[in-house]
Parts: C-alpha cells; structure tokens; sequence
C-alpha cells in the first residue's frame, strides 16, 4: 500500500505541477498583445457586416474625422493613405490619390480627416491604411465611404417650386395667390438665380410679375440665413431680402422672411414661404 500511495503522491505532484506550467503559458506578455502576426490597422469606424472592411456614411461638403490605430511588433517605417474612386486612385487626394504620413515606434495614432466632395456623391469611394514596419512587414485596412448628396449641394440641383405662403401674424393665414401656384426658383451653382412665374403672370394680383430682377442668392455657412438680392424694374438699387431657415432638406425649403409695411399702412409682418423640389 505504502509503494502504490508513494507513487500515486508522485503522479499527483506532476499533474500539478503541468496544470501550473499551463497556466503560466496562458497569460498574455507584451508580445502576446498582438492580433495572429502582431500586426494590425484599427479604424475607430463601423465595420462592414460579413467583411473586414470599415464603412462610413456621409454628406457632400462634411468633414469627416476618425481615429487610425496601428500596432506592430516591430518598429513602423512606412505609413501611406490612398484614396479610390471607382477602383482608380482619385488625382485630388494627395499626390496622385496618396498620402505619406511620418509614423514610429510599435504604437502608433493618427487622426485622419476628409471633407468630401461633391463629385464623391454615389461613387465608389474607399481610402485604404498601409503600414510597413522594420521586419518588412505590410499591414492595410480599408475604409469604403457612402456619400449622399447633402441639403446645401441639392439646392442649385433641383427646382424649387412655391407652394405655400403663410401670414404668421395673422394666425398662420394662408395668403398665396392662385397665379403664384406655379412660381418657381433655380437657384444656380454660380450664387446666381432664375425665378420663374409659370404660364398665369402680368394679370390680377400678379400684374407686377417681372417688376423685380432677381439677381443672387446665398446661404450662410450655419445654414441659418438665406438671402435673396433683387433690383427693381424702374430702380436700380439692389435690395437684400435675409430669410430666416426654418427647414432645409433635400426635398423641402422653408424660408421666414419679416417686412415693415407701414409704408404701406400696415404694420411689421412674417411670412414662411414653402418651397418643394422638383426636377431642374
């Protein structure tokens, strides 16, 4: 009995001993840290559902930022940012469609940012992340990019037809005129605009059609004032009408505009004057 409890004694001890040994080589050093190769690109960005890739959604005209964070085992000695358009690289990014960034050391973070275009809208757009570190060693993350064409961009795109005028210090009266029903703006990419009066003009409350020139027109950079410039037929100083943005989106504008008409016998009004898109 005393030589079998000996052995089993001894058989115990080198049991443990291998489940301690195990769990030594279980826990995770620095060189541990590292994904497979030790060696990655992370995107502080959604990632593709069934992919590897990064996505990234975006308007005409935004700035887009997002943190790059590289780890390597080794040293980094090349870090590089392409941009593609359609598969081919994009001459307006960079030098030829790349970028070279000056990254060191094993960790390495860089913020990146974009203002998109609006000849990024419904293309192809991707930027990829190439890091190469001391061993030569090549790590790349892409990021493909949706862009849509934003509120500001739409407006020289569409024709913006009237379809409302409401009196609101009159308890929000409707006070559009039939023949102004088919009125219409283009607002053109140059700041200058066109306004349109439709086939019923020059007759009954519309009989001063034309008597004012539209000449420009602007939105501000917060998107809150909207101006519209205009000379009158029989005068040439330039009037600035400054609306107040009550609603701007790819499909509606609406536009607050407050005159003194006590000239007129009547007194200081606001007018909200709705605006549809349609086909230029």
């Amino acid at each position: 009995m005393s030589t079998t409890y000996k052995y089993l004694s001894r058989l115990i001890a080198v049991l443990i001993m291998l489940v301690v040994m195990g769990c030594d080589e279980e826990k995770q050093g620095p060189e541990d840290f590292f994904d497979n190769d030790g060696f990655k690109i992370e995107l502080e960005a959604d990632k593709a559902l069934g992919h590897g890739q990064y996505v990234l959604k975006s308007e005409s005209g935004q700035e887009i930022a997002l943190k790059v964070h590289v780890e390597s085992p080794s040293a980094l000695t090349s870090f590089k940012i392409k941009k593609t358009k359609n598969l081919s690289p994009d001459p307006s990014f960079g030098t030829n469609g790349e970028m070279t960034v000056n990254a060191s050391g094993n960790f390495f973070s860089y913020d990146f940012s974009y203002n998109t275009l609006s000849s990024d809208v419904d293309q192809l757009v991707g930027f990829s992340f190439e890091a190469v570190n001391a061993s030569g060693a090549k790590e790349v993350s892409d990021l493909n990019m949706q862009v849509t064409l934003s509120p500001r961009d739409n407006i020289p795109q569409r024709k913006w037809n009237l379809t409302s005028i409401l009196q609101l210090t009159d308890g929000n009266k409707e006070v559009i005129n039939d023949c102004e029903k088919d009125n219409a703006i283009l607002f053109n990419q140059d700041g200058t605009l066109t306004y349109l009066y439709g086939t019923d003009t020059a007759t009954g409350s519309c009989q001063f059609d034309g008597f004012n020139l539209y000449d420009k027109w602007n939105l501000s950079e917060d998107q809150k004032t909207f101006t519209i410039s205009y000379q009158g037929l029989f005068n040439p100083a330039t009037t600035i009408d400054t609306y107040q943005v009550r609603s701007l989106t790819t499909d509606e504008l609406k536009l607050e505009l407050t005159v003194d008409l006590t000239v007129l016998g009547l007194g200081v009004e606001t007018f909200l004057y709705t605006y549809k898109a349609g086909p230029k």
